[in-house]
């Protein structure tokens, strides 16, 4: 699969923090050995669940707030055992 070139063109996020927040992300990088704005991406990705093999946490997560609708236990079950694909169990 290949990217477009305006998707692999990272788009400039200006925000403004206060100074504690500034210098504990100058600490954080200090301490990383990269600079503030790969630590802030690195937060930011992982904050908004988007880093590599989070697929499944995100997955589980989907599944979870879909059971929580349900109004009770054997609801839960009911919908758990028609949606479950069961294809190719023993």
């Amino acid at each position: 699969m290949t990217m477009s070139r305006a998707e692999k063109t990272p788009a400039v996020l200006t925000i403004r923090i206060d100074t504690d927040l500034t210098r504990s992300l100058a600490r954080e990088a200090r301490r990383r050995r990269k600079t503030k704005s790969e630590v802030a991406r690195e937060i930011l990705t992982a904050g908004l669940g988007l880093e590599k093999g989070n697929l499944i946490a995100q997955e589980a997560r989907r599944q979870s707030l879909l059971v929580s609708r349900r109004r009770s236990e054997k609801e839960t079950l009911g919908f758990i055992e028609q949606t479950a694909d069961t294809r190719g169990w023993k």
